[in-house]
């Protein structure tokens, strides 16, 4: 029976014609399709009109709390998993190692005080199978959520995920609803193979979607909406804004947020997603920032500082790195005719190059600046304190860039 199931598709598929080439593009994720080559040819046109942001100068979104009920960014997430293991019931699984101990910053702690141990399989020290196992599962009807220790052990797992599971919607349409937290980032005076910001990593291979949320709020919003999906979602959560030092951020800082848990249901409850939506964090009319993760926070800290100079930045958390909101990003450097892509992760080969080319495809005839993107310097993450600090990019250093731009320097 097996063997004539095979031969009839193999008969099938000889008998079909090849597909006509523009179809190519269809199906990347559930989310987006690649763009084609004449979409491509006409971002330099000077025809697209971005998104402009109604926000108004100086304005921001971002509202943290010093509430007993306010939320770290790793309760967000620790509450996150509570929910979900609660809502998908036996469909869902944790998966990676040291899951039984809670791992390694103790985020699986609420999933066992709630009763869920069962859900949390510990799993040999391998990447690879790890994610082979997600991926294998979510093929069989089940919605895993595996968990990758730390960013530079994401290296062990690259075959398994951009090989594999990133790629059999598009090749076969298979549905491959799985979550891969990726805790990572500097300021944690963790080194190499921890602290590695590898988003860019994943960013020139089709077929996941990539997410990395700055505040507890998006931590918990876009964790619930990444599950919803039907792709292989990458969650890059960072370490450094967990809130490990007495609630404080690696950066001394307190995100805590009061945390609206019923929105998101009901987005999902409706179809629909903010997964690939930007969101402006701070209205302004001079320069743009576009940037992510905790990046967010040293943007917003700089552009306090020049505001009292007279110079009004406008930021853009992208939220969601693939598929990434291009509008958003075009309007406003449209609006204010200089950009400054900031990235944790190093200068060279990283992600805000490629963020940086679209946008200026798009809004050239708008510039009055070069374009600029911050990153890391090309080395390493160090474990000294004194050299990681001077590794990664600071408000101060984003000031000097903006003052720059704004021709204050």
């Amino acid at each position: 029976e097996e063997q004539e199931l095979v031969s009839q598709a193999r008969i099938e598929v000889e008998e079909m014609e090849w597909p006509e080439g523009h179809t190519v593009t269809k199906g990347v994720t559930s989310l987006h399709s690649a763009a084609s080559h004449e979409e491509q040819l006409g971002r330099i046109s000077g025809e697209f009109v971005g998104i402009e942001s109604e926000m108004k100068v100086g304005e921001s979104t971002l509202k943290f709390s010093e509430s007993a009920n306010s939320w770290t960014y790793s309760k967000a997430i620790q509450n996150g998993l509570v929910d979900l293991a609660e809502r998908y019931g036996d469909e869902i699984v944790f998966m990676g190692e040291d899951m039984e101990i809670a791992g390694a910053f103790g985020i699986n702690l609420p999933l066992k005080a709630r009763g869920h141990q069962e859900k949390l399989l510990d799993m040999p020290l391998s990447e690879s199978i790890i994610i082979n196992s997600a991926a294998g599962a979510a093929l069989g009807g089940m919605r895993p959520m595996a968990e990758i220790q730390f960013g530079g052990f994401a290296a062990l797992a690259m075959n398994a995920l951009v090989n594999n599971a990133a790629q059999l919607r598009w090749r076969w349409g298979a549905e491959v609803p799985m979550t891969i937290r990726i805790p990572l980032g500097g300021k944690t005076r963790s080194g190499p193979f921890h602290a590695n910001m590898i988003e860019s990593w994943f960013t020139n291979d089709p077929g996941l979607v990539i997410v990395a949320p700055s505040t507890p709020q998006d931590a918990y919003d876009l964790l619930i909406e990444a599950h919803a999906l039907n792709d292989p979602v990458v969650f890059l959560e960072h370490i450094g804004l967990y809130g490990l030092r007495g609630g404080k951020t690696g950066w001394g800082d307190t995100i805590n947020q009061l945390v609206d848990t019923e929105t998101v249901h009901q987005r999902v409850a409706e179809g629909i997603t903010s997964i690939g939506s930007a969101r402006v964090v701070r209205g302004g009319r001079d320069i743009t920032i576009v940037t992510w993760g905790a990046m967010v926070h040293v943007a917003m800290n700089a552009s306090s500082k020049m505001a009292k100079k007279g110079v009004e930045v406008e930021v853009i958390d992208l939220r969601t790195l693939v598929p990434f909101d291009f509008a958003k990003c075009v309007g406003s450097v449209q609006k204010t005719g200089r950009l400054l892509v900031l990235q944790e992760s190093q200068w060279s080969g990283g992600f805000g190059h490629t963020i940086c080319n679209r946008i200026i495809e798009e809004s050239f005839w708008k510039l009055e600046y070069p374009p600029v993107v911050i990153g890391s310097l090309d080395t390493p993450v160090p474990f000294s304190p004194t050299l990681e600090d001077h590794t990664i990019p600071n408000s101060k250093l984003v000031e000097r860039h903006i003052e720059r731009a704004c021709e204050l320097a």
